[in-house]
C-alpha cells in the first residue's frame, strides 16, 4: 500500500477535543490503559486551551472575516490563529513566517484585532462606559 498524500488535510484542537469527547465513551472497546491514559491527557490538555469554549460555527465565522482581509494567510498560519489566538503582536509575529515583511501595521491591528474579538478577548467599550472614564480621570 503506497501513501500518495500524507497530508490531505489538518486538524484544528477544537476538531480533535471533538473527536476525543466522543471517543472516549468507546475506549474500553478500542484499547488497553495506555489508550485510556493518552486519551486522558489530552482531553484534560485540551479543556484548558482555547478549543474548549470555541464551536464549529465561531470557527467559521473567523475564518471567513479571515479571507476578506488584505492578507494572504497560508493555511498552517490560519490554524495557528484558530488553535491559539495571539494576543499580542509578538504573539502573531512567532505564528505568521516573514510577518515584519508581510504585514503593514494597520494590517495588524486588523488582524490582531479580529483574533482576540474570535477568542473572547476584546471587551468592547460603549461610549457612555468610555466617557465615564475620562470624568474619572
Amino acid at each position: 500500500m503506497e501513501v500518495k498524500n500524507p497530508q490531505v488535510a489538518v486538524l484544528c484542537n477544537n476538531e480533535v477535543f471533538e473527536l476525543l469527547k466522543k471517543s472516549q465513551e468507546n475506549t474500553k472497546l478500542i484499547g488497553g490503559m495506555n489508550h485510556s491514559t493518552i486519551l486522558y491527557e489530552v482531553n484534560k490538555y485540551l479543556e484548558q486551551r482555547p478549543c474548549a469554549t470555541q464551536n464549529a460555527t465561531k470557527i467559521k465565522e473567523f475564518l471567513i472575516k479571515l479571507k476578506h482581509m488584505p492578507i494572504n494567510l497560508t493555511k498552517k498560519e490560519k490554524l495557528m490563529l484558530v488553535n491559539d489566538p495571539p494576543d499580542s503582536v509578538l504573539q502573531l509575529s512567532l505564528g505568521i513566517k516573514d510577518f515584519y515583511d508581510r504585514l503593514s501595521e494597520p494590517e495588524t491591528e486588523m488582524l490582531l484585532h479580529a483574533t482576540k474579538q474570535f477568542s473572547g478577548q476584546f471587551e468592547v467599550i460603549t461610549k457612555q462606559e468610555q466617557m465615564e472614564e475620562e470624568e474619572e480621570n
